[in-house]
Parts: C-alpha cells; sequence; structure tokens
C-alpha cells in the first residue's frame, strides 16, 4: 500500500473527510485533461487539511502519467480562451503599475497563448509561454506560436532568463507539487518580480453553494485552494506584500450555461433560447469564485 502525500503546501498530515472519490473511466477522454472542457463532475478522493484549510488528493496520479495526459489533450477553448485572457489582463494591469523591471514575463499553462500579445504591449524585453498540450500549441495564431515552449514548467525550460514576472493562471490545481512551483518561480524571479496566480476559491460562496456539483470539483484538481492556503503556499515560498483578491470572469453566455449542473436536456433547451433570442454569444461578467494572488520576490 502506497503512502499517502502529505499537504502540499504545509506538509502537514492531519486532514478531514472532503469528498470520495467519483470516477468513471467510461466518461475519461481526450478532454478530460483538456482546459474549459464541459464538466464530468468526476473527482480523486479529496481531504481538507486542517492546518492550512488545502483540500487536496492525497493519492493522485503519478507524475509520468500526468504528464502524458497533459501532453496529449484535445483542445477546445478558443473563443473562452480569448475571454479568459481578457479578465486575466484587466485583473493583472493594476500591479503591472508597481512592477520596477520589464525582462521576461512569463505565462505557465498558456494555453493557445491568447495572452501573450497583451504582455508585449506592456513593454516587456521578452515573452514567453509555457505550456504541455501540443494541440494548444498547434492552435495558437502564426505570430504567436514562435513564443510558445512545449513542456512543464522548469528551470531548465528558462534557462538565461531573468523573468520580472511569472504568472500562471488556472494551473496551481492541476500541479502535483504547488509547492515546488512557487518556489522555482521565485528562485528565477529577478528581485522585485512579482508572481501571479489565478486559482479557484473552494470557500467562495458559489462554490459552497454547488458543493460537489461545482465545475471545480473535477479529476484534474490535485488541490483546491482557499485565501488562507493561497497566502500560505506563497509566503513558504518566500514572497512578500502578497495581494489576494477576487475576480469577475466574462465568458459568453453559451460557456455559463455549459459550465452549470443542469441536465443536458434542460441545457439544450435553455441554449436554444439563448439563440432565439441573439444572446448565446453575450459575454456576461460574474464573481464565479477565482482568486487572484500576487507576491512580491524581496529586492
Amino acid at each position: 500500500m502506497s503512502i499517502e502525500r502529505a499537504c502540499p503546501v504545509c506538509h502537514g498530515r492531519g486532514h478531514a473527510p472532503f469528498a470520495d472519490e467519483r470516477i468513471d473511466p467510461e466518461r475519461v477522454g481526450a478532454l478530460t485533461y483538456a482546459s474549459r472542457k464541459p464538466p464530468e463532475f468526476m473527482c480523486l478522493r479529496l481531504v481538507r487539511c486542517t492546518t492550512c484549510d488545502l483540500v487536496y488528493a492525497p493519492s493522485p496520479p503519478a507524475e509520468d502519467f500526468l504528464h502524458a495526459a497533459y501532453a496529449d489533450a484535445d483542445f477546445d477553448s478558443g473563443p473562452e480562451a480569448m475571454a479568459a485572457a481578457k479578465t486575466y489582463a484587466d485583473a493583472l494591469a493594476p500591479h503591472l503599475q508597481g512592477l520596477t523591471g520589464r525582462n521576461a514575463a512569463v505565462d505557465v499553462g498558456a494555453g493557445s497563448g491568447p495572452l501573450l500579445p497583451w504582455l508585449q504591449s506592456q513593454g516587456f524585453a521578452s515573452v514567453i509561454g509555457i505550456e504541455p498540450s501540443r494541440a494548444a500549441i498547434d492552435d495558437a495564431p502564426p505570430a504567436v506560436r514562435p513564443l510558445l515552449r512545449e513542456g512543464m514548467f522548469s528551470a531548465s525550460l528558462l534557462e538565461g532568463e531573468t523573468p520580472s514576472l511569472i504568472c500562471s493562471f488556472m494551473t496551481l490545481e492541476h500541479l502535483p507539487d504547488p509547492g515546488d512551483f512557487v518556489a522555482t518561480a521565485h528562485h528565477l524571479l529577478e528581485p522585485g518580480g512579482a508572481l501571479a496566480v489565478v486559482v479557484h476559491d473552494w470557500r467562495a460562496p458559489l462554490n459552497r453553494l454547488l458543493g460537489l456539483r461545482s465545475p471545480i470539483i473535477d479529476v484534474e484538481h490535485l488541490q483546491l485552494f482557499s485565501r488562507r492556503a493561497l497566502r500560505e503556499l506563497l509566503q513558504r515560498a518566500g514572497f512578500e506584500h502578497i495581494e489576494l483578491s477576487p475576480i469577475r470572469n466574462a465568458y459568453p453566455l453559451r460557456y455559463w450555461l455549459r459550465l452549470t449542473p443542469l441536465p443536458a436536456p434542460a441545457k439544450s433547451l435553455a441554449l436554444g433560447l439563448l439563440e432565439r433570442f441573439g444572446l448565446a454569444d453575450h459575454n456576461f461578467a460574474m464573481n464565479v469564485g477565482n482568486l487572484l494572488a500576487v507576491g512580491i520576490k524581496r529586492r
């Protein structure tokens, strides 16, 4: 019997039950490890750390399995990725005003790279996107594709770079060791550089209301953060002046409908009504429990 992992934030072993494993092998497919897919409401067994409040899977899949799953995943989120990039740019912009350096900006989990042109417009000397999925990279526009590097985030993938900014949006939940990720980011950043991450807040009101029918309950998610757990993660890596704030995501109404736990016939009926009235592609912004954290490396 394998030993369960400790909490990946505080390394404690005290925990309380959160969710039993719910995986249907017949529903695992090419989109299971893809971004912005229709929710499957499957999950690994999850527990809540009684020390730092992180929800995590104590027995996640092996890292080589995860690397292969993300590398081979399909990509089917072009319009939604563009909408998400605008949300992240709007949320990140105020924090860049106090950033003195403009060396490299790195987007980890960049997908097809929709955020990279905006980062270029902010005056960084170079812009790099890191993405494990070949399908996502292939979907990138020709002008963006050269900015993308295929693989999992590592110091070797950024050899020779001293970034001023590393950002990673909706990625920490998927990593076997988020502590190693933020420690590596801290090591790579120039003094005064910033790490910016966006995660699902499992304690946000909407996620608490939906419970195990929330889209954040997903087989991909090896951990789910709260404000307390996210702050501790960054503090332990040495980040200072940490700011946490909720963000409002703006997506087309057809996408919001896809995320709901409604039965398929009800979704189909609602989508038909939205299309009939010309509202299906109307962007609508709301706070669904996503949290931005920005931390600074000491000068």
